[in-house]
């Protein structure tokens, strides 16, 4: 079985944020936190190399919660040390909270620069 310690797992989190565009662009229903933690969840499971008949319920979205609880089960069986993974997930997440309100000042910069009338020549 394999073994993963916070290193591992750091980079693992930082794979998912170099790979945000592709994970976002696949999020269907789900936010853009919750797509980030299960993409950091199936890297994790993937990589656990557990069974794929597991007991997953692809037919309703899960929350942040909900995966963050999968990494932490994951990673009690896998992670050696024992660390506490939250750390690691919050800072994910402060990176896509952080970039999408620049994301969003500068959508609404480019919005009222649009609305000013054009200077006359």
């Amino acid at each position: 079985m394999t073994t993963i310690n916070s290193e591992r797992f750091a980079e693992i989190c930082s794979k998912v944020w170099l790979d945000r565009s592709a994970v976002l662009t696949g999020r269907g229903l789900l936010s853009g936190e919750e797509a980030l933690v299960r993409a950091v969840y199936w890297r994790l499971r993937n990589l656990a190399a557990l069974p794929a008949n597991s007991t997953e319920n692809y037919d309703s979205p899960q929350t942040v919660s909900a995966y963050r609880v999968g990494v932490g089960r994951l990673l009690e069986i896998n992670g050696q040390p024992n660390f506490d993974c939250s750390q690691f997930i919050d800072e994910l997440l402060h990176r896509y909270e952080h970039e999408s309100d620049r994301l969003e000042e500068m959508k609404y910069e480019s919005h009222t620069k649009s609305l000013l009338p054009s200077p006359l020549l």
